[in-house]
């Protein structure tokens, strides 16, 4: 059932924040934005958020701030913040949780469930995944890349009404939302092409048409994104998601031939001395390697060497 009432609140109002967050206040419901940049914030109160790309380029008006304790209850949280700053930004948003919110987040990697659940409760945590792209190019403007479809569902897998509820009224609103019975699996399909793609594109500063295609060495890159992928599906089947070869290899496939020229967000966080999710992709998965006794040789490694680059300047 769709609830054109629905309260949302969007936690990181950064491209890919902002673009759901857009999307579903352009088509009524009610949203507001919570960052901490505040130049980006103010520049969205004034004059709105500005959307280019796919879609077309337009204005939408929107409310965002950078203090949550001003904030009433809302209905459903949608996390976008990096994953390194999950756990500050949803405890000094706790105000805004009601007993029946529904919280989910859409970051890269996996394991922020468990920080949510230990802020906020189990009962009130969703799964979610998305295959949407977009970038900031400013002060409250940001590039849509594409209408691609996002997934929920309840962490620890079936299905339910609240869910299907919620995938609707996204869905009706201009976000495409599908209601999955296996979250924990889709998020490890994503997974699968973060920790080759991620690490490869920060470490050697190229974006993916340069690495995987006109690269004179493309078979040894892509045999090597590959190799690390087949690690990383040995730690998914033995944590109960078994998942084909085939499969775990489509989403890397697909976005190497597609020959983006964008890096990926892991080497924009080395560009600007940012601190990564390598702890949420590589880093999870040798945690979760080590928990079944699997050996993670090529995750270890790409851990580590993230790990050197982020000592030259956190």
């Amino acid at each position: 059932m769709v609830n054109k009432n629905l309260k949302v609140a969007v936690l990181g109002a950064g491209a890919m924040g902002c673009l759901f967050g857009g999307l579903l206040a352009e088509k009524g419901l009610s949203v507001v934005l919570i960052d901490v940049w505040k130049d980006h914030v103010d520049e969205i109160n004034n004059k709105g958020l500005k959307m280019m790309g796919h879609g077309g380029d337009r204005i939408v008006k929107i409310k965002a701030t950078t203090d949550p304790k001003t904030l009433q209850t809302v209905d459903a949280i949608i996390i976008m913040c990096k994953a390194t700053a999950l756990e500050k930004a949803l405890t000094n948003s706790k105000n805004i949780i009601g007993d029946k919110t529904m919280i989910m987040s859409f970051q890269n990697g996996i394991g922020h469930e468990e920080i949510m659940q230990n802020i906020a409760g189990k009962d009130k945590v969703l799964g979610g995944s998305t295959t949407q792209a977009s970038s900031i190019q400013g002060p409250g403007i940001i590039q849509n890349h594409a209408s691609l479809p996002s997934w929920i569902g309840e962490y620890d897998g079936g299905h339910s009404q609240r869910v299907k509820d919620l995938a609707e009224t996204f869905t009706s609103h201009g976000l495409e939302t599908i209601a999955e019975k296996d979250i924990k699996r889709r998020k490890w399909m994503k997974l699968f092409a973060l920790t080759a793609i991620g690490p490869l594109s920060a470490i050697f500063d190229l974006h993916h048409t340069d690495l995987y295609i006109s690269n004179k060495n493309q078979n040894m890159s892509r045999n090597l994104g590959k190799e690390i992928i087949l690690e990383t599906r040995e730690v998914a089947k033995a944590d109960g998601v078994d998942v084909s070869e085939k499969d775990c290899l489509e989403m890397f496939n697909r976005i190497v031939d597609s020959r983006q020229t964008n890096k990926s967000s892991m080497a924009f966080d080395v560009l600007k001395n940012r601190k990564t999710e390598i702890d949420f992709i590589s880093g999870a998965v040798s945690k979760i390697g080590k928990k079944h006794g699997v050996k993670t040789p090529l995750n270890d490694l790409m851990y580590n060497i993230i790990k050197i680059k982020e000592g030259m300047y956190i």
